[in-house]
């Protein structure tokens, strides 16, 4: 980098209106003599190029630093973003972010004090053994969830997307396989959620939606009292449902699966109109239509049958 006038090595100082000047002899030199960059060509290509970006770190009156400064801000920057990574371990941070967390996830205190226990237990044994502590809070949070059952039913998806709010980047792919390589380090008897556990969650998706509480009110019932049915006849048929029909199935898609179909037979044994339909179901619960329908018919339809009931062509 060149930090002097090439004329006479005078000082160069930044003026926004011509670029670099000599404060000597007023020669004006181009910024990009002065601070060249670091691209690999200067040939444009099509695409991006492969390379890390590049910041020209500037002071308050929009002048250019200099190279040793350039270099320390450059370190700073990579530092701040590997501890965003959290790569860094700050508990104060860790635990101010999983309040904010639990706050967005809803989640009750005996997950989050469950949760630090985890956590306090992991980092007793191993430092930071997958390098990210952040990461590693995240499975303890996902361990803790899944011991309290359905009062805690959060999707993997959820608790990825809540870390991303608070700065933290990573995967629903990482997350799941880090969950089982902790498994040797802290042992934990429940890995996967059942279907039944989803159901809560379903349900408060329903009730949060204004439209729905209308219609249960214009069919002369009572949303509590259809909402406590509802909830009843979808465990009875995740209940009746075989390991061969729950095995390789997303569970909260399953649960939320049976709870249309529990709301199509509940309608039917009542003599009312069906209070859902199929694309707007699936847009407030968060389910893709074509995986209610395939779900209704070639797990739900089979087992309504065999009941003998008559609510078949309701399904349809």
């Amino acid at each position: 980098m060149v930090s002097a006038c090439s004329e006479c090595g005078g000082t160069l100082v930044f003026d926004y209106r011509s670029g670099l000047v000599c404060t000597t002899c007023g020669l004006i030199s181009e910024v990009d003599d002065v601070l060249p960059s670091r691209s690999p060509s200067s040939k444009q290509r099509l695409g991006s190029t492969i390379s890390k970006k590049f910041y020209i770190f500037k002071d308050a009156e929009e002048r250019a630093l200099p190279e040793h400064l350039q270099l320390k801000f450059e370190r700073l920057k990579e530092l701040q973003d590997s501890f965003y990574r959290g790569s860094y371990l700050d508990l104060f941070k860790l635990y101010r972010d999983l309040e904010s967390i639990g706050d967005f996830l809803m989640l009750p205190d005996e997950v989050l004090d469950r949760c630090k226990e985890i956590f306090e237990d992991f980092i007793s044994k191993v430092k930071n053994p997958y390098n990210n502590y952040a990461l590693l809070m995240a499975v303890c949070l996902m361990i803790a969830s899944r011991e309290l059952g359905e009062r805690s039913a959060v999707k993997v998806s959820e608790l990825v997307e809540a870390f991303q709010r608070r700065g933290y980047s990573f995967s629903k792919k990482i997350l799941v396989r880090t969950m089982s390589y902790a498994s040797n380090i802290v042992p934990f008897t429940k890995k996967f959620r059942s279907c039944e556990e989803y159901i809560p969650k379903v349900i408060s998706k329903l009730r949060s939606a204004p439209y729905i509480n209308v219609r249960i009110r214009v069919a002369g019932m009572d949303p509590d009292d259809y909402f406590g049915m509802l909830t009843k006849i979808s465990k009875g048929l995740l209940s009746s449902l075989s390991p061969i029909h729950r095995s390789g199935k997303n569970p909260f898609l399953l649960a939320a699966s049976a709870v249309y179909v529990a709301s199509t037979i509940l309608s039917g044994q009542l003599g009312r109109c069906t209070i859902f339909t199929k694309v707007q179901y699936s847009k407030d619960v968060g389910i893709a239509e074509y995986t209610l329908r395939c779900h209704i018919r070639t797990i739900f339809e089979p087992l309504i049958a065999e009941r003998r009931t008559t609510m078949a062509p309701l399904l349809t």
